[in-house]
């Protein structure tokens, strides 16, 4: 069965600054010779300063700034990338967050830039410990190759998205950052196991039985992201594409994504 794509965060808070201030900070990053691609000459571009001021409220916390401006550079890099969007189908997740995942020897390798939706309301997440759970819609993935000490690594930025309702002003983010080399990526994403349990277990109270799984660690992360990569890079059969609609309801979303579903084979 076909899975739609629901409306996503671009859509609700980004998609306006196509208009004018994506263009017009593109601009003003070529006339200073900023590579507005790069996530600190971005933020100080000033046109990029100003759009994130109007984008959070006077009375946001001192951290808002730092997740807002992650926010808007994911969403400028997702822009200048041509938007891919993959929607996960409830199978292939299925698959993905399995205890091991065969690689085969995989060296990764991601798009620039992406959004990458997994089913409604399957994992959970939280953006401290004394916070509350809220539902994972997606996340914004970006990747760069860089040398560092003669060494090629990817550097991943992920921007997880919670909360996201299309009746909600905003929304909860977690930002997580990590270099890698493409040979040690199978290795990273074999199994996140965690002390005393599963990784990607069931912590709310009848989740087990509903089929939703928890988000608790850096490691479920980076594999759950890791994983969803491989299976963009290596399983084209796959991947179905969706044109983009004029027009849709509230909760779908109107942009052109491909949806990822299940061959029935094992992982």
């Amino acid at each position: 069965m076909s899975a739609e794509a629901r409306v996503t965060p671009y859509e609700l808070i980004l998609e306006p600054l196509e208009n004018d201030a994506f263009p017009e900070i593109r601009a003003e990053a070529e006339q200073r010779g900023r590579d507005a691609l790069r996530h600190d000459d971005f933020l100080l571009l000033g046109l990029a300063g100003a759009t994130l001021s109007s984008m959070i409220a006077d009375d946001a916390p001192p951290e808002a700034v730092d997740q807002y401006g992650e926010l808007l550079w994911q969403g400028y890099r997702f822009w200048s990338a041509g938007r891919r969007f993959y929607a996960f189908g409830e199978a292939i997740t299925s698959k993905l967050i399995a205890p091991r995942y065969e690689m085969a020897g995989w060296q990764l390798a991601a798009p620039p830039a992406c959004y990458l939706q997994f089913p409604n309301q399957r994992f959970w997440t939280r953006v401290a410990s004394d916070a509350p759970f809220e539902p994972v819609d997606g996340c914004f993935v970006t990747a760069d190759e860089t040398i560092v000490d003669d060494r090629t690594l990817v550097d991943l930025r992920i921007l997880l998205v919670l909360g996201l309702r299309a009746e909600r002003p905003g929304v909860s983010l977690v930002i997580e950052h990590l270099e890698i080399a493409p040979r040690d990526a199978e290795e990273r994403a074999a199994a996140p196991w965690l002390a005393g349990e599963d990784a990607f277990s069931a912590a709310l109270p009848g989740g087990e039985k509903r089929g939703l799984r928890t988000l608790s660690t850096q490691g479920e992360l980076e594999s759950l992201v890791l994983r969803s990569l491989h299976t963009l890079d290596t399983r084209a059969k796959l991947l179905v594409a969706h044109p983009a609609l004029q027009s849709a309801p509230a909760d779908r979303s109107r942009l052109a994504y491909v949806e990822v579903r299940d061959d029935g084979g094992t992982g």
